[in-house]
Order: C-alpha cells, then sequence, then structure tokens
C-alpha cells in the first residue's frame, strides 16, 4: 500500500498527536505514516515476517523524523 495513500487518510481522520489503531498491521504502512504525520500507532499482526518487516520500516521512518 502506498505510504502517501495513508498519509492523507491518517491526516484526514485523526489529529497530530492522536493515537491510531491498526489491528491488521501488515507491513506497517499505517504505523510509517503515524511516525511521519506526529501520530502514535498501536499495531497488531500475527505473522512475523511480516512484523519483522514492520519493525524495520517504522525504526526507519523515525530515523528519519529526528
Amino acid at each position: 500500500k502506498p505510504v502517501d495513500m495513508f498519509r492523507y487518510l491518517v491526516q484526514a481522520s485523526s489529529n497530530e498527536g492522536d493515537t491510531v489503531l491498526d489491528p491488521f498491521m501488515g507491513s506497517g504502512t499505517t504505523a510509517v505514516a503515524c511516525v511521519n504525520t506526529g501520530r502514535h500507532f498501536i499495531g497488531f499482526e500475527t505473522d512475523k515476517g511480516y512484523f519483522d518487516i514492520a519493525v524495520k520500516r517504522i525504526a526507519e521512518a523515525q530515523n528519519e523524523r529526528v
């Protein structure tokens, strides 16, 4: 899923500082969009492969924001 599309959706449906829940996190696209727009996030993923990808993507997004 394109991060730009999810950035738009996150901004349109929440305020900076809000917490966004993603119960099907997959590779972390929503979480990355939250990091990029100043939102907090909670995500759930049962597949370890997707979880590992999400952790890496989220860390990269957080490092870019610093």
